[in-house]
C-alpha cells in the first residue's frame, strides 16, 4: 500500500499498473492535468497480508491537496498475491471529500483527532463552547 501511495505521489503510472491485479487494471493511467499533491498516508489497520498469506486487507486514509483545498479518501483495499507478488485487487471507499480550505478544517469534515465524529461535534465544537477561537 505504501509503495502505491508513493507511486501516486510520483505519478508513476507504470508502477501503479504493474501493482494492480492483471484482470482489473486499467488499460492506461494518465496523470496529464492531474494537479493533486498527495500529502499524507495513514494505515488504519490490516488483516492478513503476512509472509505466509495470499490475501490481505488494508484500511487507509490518504490526503491530497488541490489548490487551496485538502481532501481525504478513506478506503478499505483488498490485495492478493499473483505469481508471488502483492497486487491491488479492489477497494471500497468509505469517505471521499473536502476536509479543509486554506488549512482551516471544515465543520462537517471528519475530526482529525480520529474520534469518528464530525469536526463541529468534536474538537471544532469544544473551542466554541468554551469561548475559545
Amino acid at each position: 500500500m505504501r509503495s502505491r501511495f508513493t507511486a501516486f505521489q510520483l505519478r508513476d503510472a507504470d508502477y501503479l499498473r504493474e501493482s494492480w491485479d492483471p484482470g482489473k487494471r486499467p488499460a492506461s493511467l494518465d496523470f496529464e492535468g492531474d494537479t493533486r499533491t498527495w500529502s499524507r498516508l495513514e494505515i488504519v489497520g490490516t488483516i492478513g497480508g503476512g509472509e505466509n498469506d495470499d490475501r490481505g486487507v488494508v484500511e487507509f486514509k490518504a490526503q491530497f491537496e488541490l489548490g487551496d483545498d485538502t481532501y481525504l479518501i478513506h478506503e478499505v483495499s483488498r490485495f492478493h498475491r499473483v505469481a508471488g507478488r502483492w497486487v491491488y485487487l479492489d477497494g471500497t471507499i468509505n469517505y471521499h471529500g473536502k476536509i479543509a480550505h486554506k488549512g482551516e478544517i471544515l465543520r462537517n469534515a471528519p475530526c482529525p483527532c480520529g474520534s469518528g465524529k464530525k469536526y463541529k461535534k468534536c474538537c471544532g465544537g469544544s473551542a466554541k463552547r468554551s469561548g475559545g477561537a
